[in-house]
């Protein structure tokens, strides 16, 4: 039977699940059998049913002439008793929905067939007898005789009146689209005193439909009634707004028994809610018409998929026009059915690509996006090049006049309270865009307005000033290149290479081996990555350590060693961001161990010696940190000592060199600070902070080329000659910007030389900084100036004179006015917008104050980052930071005699105030 053809002498073919075959005979003439499957269980049924039928055929006469008989003719084969069986009957041709359909008939036939069927339903009714599968596609004309298949259901309307009533609405819609309304109306005319009368409000169980399109489990009487005549509405006879295909009617029924059969009831269901709603004919027959394609398309799919044998797993077009009609309105739809020309040609051609370019047409227009909408919001399209280029423009002229201001007059910041902020900013979410020009406004008046521009010459709390012109369009120009370096095929061909060509230079300056670009082998050699900051950096370079001393975690995790592995550093000069590693990388914060300072902010290598040779029991240190400017003072570390001490006892050196890798650029001032760093097995480096990079630029370097091919999976392709998919040795990004295209065009517009003078410029700049303050005489510095950043307390010699006579309790009471102070000073500048220092908490490692060493104050900073400032401009600031200052002497005096309440210490904020050793 798999080899005979699926049947399809109806115009709607049975669907193809239910095994139906054409079988062809020696005589072609005869039409050959028909075969199809009954289910087992239903052939008892079937056979009973067939004979009330035919009982109730014998009882009456029909008026036309006309006979009815039962398709009696066939025969059942089993393969064996308990399986469904085959029924082989002879085929009889066209069924009497095509006949009545297609007009073949005469009118004086049509009246007599129209007349026998309402004779035989009348009889039905008398005799309470419904016929279900009373459906002219269960019945054949053969001469003078109506010839009825198909007996799966009758009902006996005494017992099951309601079940009754619903058949013989379904009567209604089975006949819906054969007949015209005058001959609709003589066939149902006698229901109204027939049909069984059900109250509206009788409970009943929801079908399958019925609890996907109403998420109920019962449902009146009345509901489904309604729903039924709703049905009928969509499955009856429509006009076409054209006579070329079927007369110019479109017959709903042939689609709705398709959607009965092929569709899941949760499909049916959004279909019917979309379509029902429709009180336009010609808006409605469009979108049948729609429908209609993608049901030939789907039926021709399913009998080609089934004569082959295969299984399809092919989603249904039908299916995915109503997930159209989920995105668009009905009336989308069927416009777009309207401006498809030769609609009824290529229907009869190719109803899938027909449907196919409709859906594509819809979809790519959904709430009325068409092409200049798309024009209007995206770069790409010829047509708006000028007007996309004339916006980008206007949101760079932005940029710069936020960068510029009007000079050094013009604010660092609008101070504004983080609730008005917070009130100017919300809103609702848009629903409706704006035009780029208001947009732009926004930014210019609300967002920029107050922003803080970290360019600004009296901008002298971080380094990151992000003002280099070549960085600033390499970050412009990132984003319009829109590169992906998560592979180099398909991704980011040429961006791989400008990565790892700035890694390879960034090496050679750090003072590890390098190697022309041309002569890597692929990313087994590539050895550094970019990244979204120090913070990532130093995670990635705790990874790499910890997978090199204990390679198994790789596989086993942490679960599979007897130590907990631990890092050594000092705690009150490393940044959080080495706790948080080992928080995040699970270590846990316990595995760090801390050692002491020296006096100069810097890490004590004797203590971490004595750490190595006697580590706490259950503790393997497998990594030391050392710090190349740290975050509060910008004091480096010696690393060559360092280095010496980790390379004799066999842990990996890492080097923070945030903050101090700008110095790598000046021979001069490496040699003098940075002298071992070549020594660490990994290096964090950040060109946002100190070589005027916009953010993000991050990049972390190791010695060792082979470690980042760890963090692949896939050991042979990491290891394969021309591999150059950086995403393979990435932890942590997996799609990434091409954010190292700023520091590329950095390096190759300004040069090494000239970017080394410019780190050189910044020593003076906070040297003279540093001696101001000293000659005003109302601060005290915590530190000496290494490089970039200068430690001060508000500290007045009136107060130190005062300070100086209390017990020790007293001092620390002191010192805790002098932290007050400072914050309030500190606070008073920021807000005016016209001096920035930063602020956070620092031990007196040298009792410089005199409340005992290591007493913790809160502290300004001054860290200027911006070669552009002016002596002019340092003047400027000091002369506001003395006078703010000079106002709070008294007050501040006051206090300490206990004369005014203490101020309430403000909690110190900012990444250099998120101490590991608070």
């Amino acid at each position: 039977m798999a080899s005979q053809p699926p049947l399809a002498q109806t115009a709607v073919p049975i669907h193809p699940s239910r095994r139906a075959r054409l079988v062809q005979s020696a005589d072609r003439s005869s039409g050959g059998l028909v075969a199809l499957v009954w289910s087992a269980e239903s052939v008892e049924a079937r056979l009973r049913n067939e004979e009330r039928i035919g009982e109730l055929l014998r009882q009456f006469t029909s008026p036309s002439g006309l006979r009815f008989e039962v398709q009696g003719d066939y025969a059942l084969v089993r393969v064996d008793p308990s399986s469904d069986p085959w029924a082989f009957t002879p085929n009889l041709g066209q069924t009497l929905e095509d006949l009545l359909r297609s007009d073949a008939l005469g009118s004086a036939v049509r009246g007599r067939v129209v007349v026998s069927l309402r004779a035989m339903r009348k009889a039905m009714l008398t005799a309470g007898v419904i016929w279900q599968g009373f459906a002219p596609r269960n019945m054949f004309l053969r001469g003078e005789v109506i010839v009825l298949i198909d007996f799966e259901e009758v009902v006996d309307a005494a017992v099951d009146p309601v079940r009754a009533a619903e058949c013989l609405l379904w009567h209604r819609i089975f006949f819906a689209d054969c007949l015209d309304p005058v001959e609709a109306e003589e066939l149902f005319a006698g229901d109204e005193g027939g049909a069984p009368l059900i109250e509206d409000g009788h409970p009943l169980a929801a079908d399958s439909f019925e609890r996907a399109l109403l998420n109920v489990q019962t449902i009146s009487w009345q509901q489904r009634r309604d729903l039924l005549w709703q049905s009928l509405r969509l499955e009856g006879r429509h006009a076409r707004p054209e006579k070329v295909r079927d007369r110019g009617l479109l017959h709903g029924h042939e689609l709705g028994h398709f959607w009965g059969d092929f569709l899941p009831a949760a499909q049916e269901a959004r279909l019917f809610s979309h379509l029902a709603s429709v009180s336009d004919p010609a808006m409605l027959v469009a979108c049948l018409e729609v429908f209609e394609a993608a049901m030939e398309a789907d039926i021709c799919r399913a009998i080609t998929v089934n004569c082959r044998g295969e299984a399809d797993g092919a989603p249904l077009r039908t299916e995915a026009v109503i997930d159209a009609l989920d995105a668009v309105e009905v009336g989308d739809l069927a416009a777009e059915r309207s401006r498809i020309v030769h609609w009824y040609d290529r229907l009869v051609t190719d109803p899938a690509q027909l449907v196919d370019e409709l859906l594509l047409a819809v979809g790519t227009a959904v709430g009325g996006v068409d092409r200049s909408v798309l024009d209007m919001y995206l770069v790409g399209g010829s047509a708006s090049r000028a007007s996309h280029e004339a916006d980008l423009t206007s949101a760079v002229r932005v940029g710069l006049d936020f960068l510029h201001g009007s000079g050094s007059e013009t604010p660092f910041l609008r101070h504004a309270d983080p609730t008005a902020l917070q009130k100017t900013i919300a809103g609702p979410l848009p629903e409706a865009g704006s035009c780029f020009d208001h947009v732009l406004a926004e930014i210019e008046e609300v967002i920029a307005r107050h922003s803080i521009r970290q360019g600004h010459p009296r901008y002298l709390a971080f380094p990151d000033s992000g003002n280099a012109l070549a960085a600033l369009a390499g970050s412009i120009l990132s984003p319009l290149l829109n590169q992906n370096l998560i592979a180099v095929d398909r991704s980011a061909p040429s961006a791989t290479f400008v990565e790892v060509q700035v890694i390879e230079w960034l090496r050679a300056l750090v003072g590890y081996e390098d190697s022309p670009l041309t002569e890597l082998r692929g990313v087994k050699d590539v050895g550094g990555l970019w990244t979204t900051g120090g913070h990532l950096s130093n995670h990635v370079a705790m990874l790499a350590a910890l997978g090199r001393a204990y390679p198994q975690v790789r596989k086993l995790g942490l679960r599979a060693l007897d130590t907990q592995p631990s890092v050594v550093m000092a705690g009150p000069i490393a940044h959080y961001s080495h706790s948080d590693a080992a928080f995040h990388l699970g270590l846990g914060w316990d595995s760090v161990l801390s050692v002491g300072t020296e006096r100069g902010f810097t890490t004590d290598p004797a203590a971490v010696d004595r750490l190595l040779a006697d580590p706490p029991a259950g503790r393997t240190p497998f990594m030391v940190v050392g710090v190349a400017g740290n975050c509060r003072t910008t004091g480096l570390d010696d690393l060559e000592a360092l280095g010496e001490v980790c390379r004799r006892h066999g842990v990996w050196f890492h080097v923070d060199a945030c903050h101090g890798g700008s110095l790598i650029f000046s021979e001069r001032l490496r040699s003098q600070h940075l002298a071992g760093i070549e020594l660490a097995d990994s290096v964090s480096l950040d060109p946002h902070k100190g070589l005027f990079t916009p953010y993000p630029s991050s990049y972390v370097l190791f010695r060792d080329r082979a470690v980042l091919t760890q963090f692949s999976r896939h050991e042979a392709a990491v290891m394969a000659d021309d591999c150059w998919d950086l995403g393979l040795i990435t932890p942590f990004l997996g799609s990434r910007g091409f954010q190292s295209l700023a520091t590329w065009m950095l390096l190759r517009h300004v040069g090494t030389r000239t970017l080394g003078a410019m780190v050189e410029s910044r020593q003076a700049i906070v040297r003279y900084l540093e001696r101001r303050v000293d000659d005003s005489g109302l601060f005290v510095r915590l530190n000496d100036v290494d490089f970039y950043r200068l430690a001060f307390v508000f500290c007045p010699p009136a107060f130190r004179r005062a300070m100086a006579e209390l017990d020790p309790a007293g001092r620390l009471r002191a010192a805790k006015v002098i932290s007050s102070y400072t914050s309030r000073l500190n606070t008073a500048l920021y807000q005016s917008g016209e001096v920035c220092f930063d602020e956070h908490t620092l031990g007196d490692l040298d009792d410089r104050i005199g409340a005992g060493a290591g007493t913790s104050y809160t502290i300004m900073a001054a860290c200027p980052g911006n070669p552009l400032v002016t002596r002019e401009d340092l003047d400027a600031a000091m002369k506001k930071l003395v006078s703010e200052a000079l106002a709070l002497v008294e007050p501040m005096l006051a206090e300490l005699r206990g004369n005014l309440p203490q101020q309430t210490r403000r909690r110190a904020g900012g990444p250099a105030g998120w101490s590991d050793v608070e």
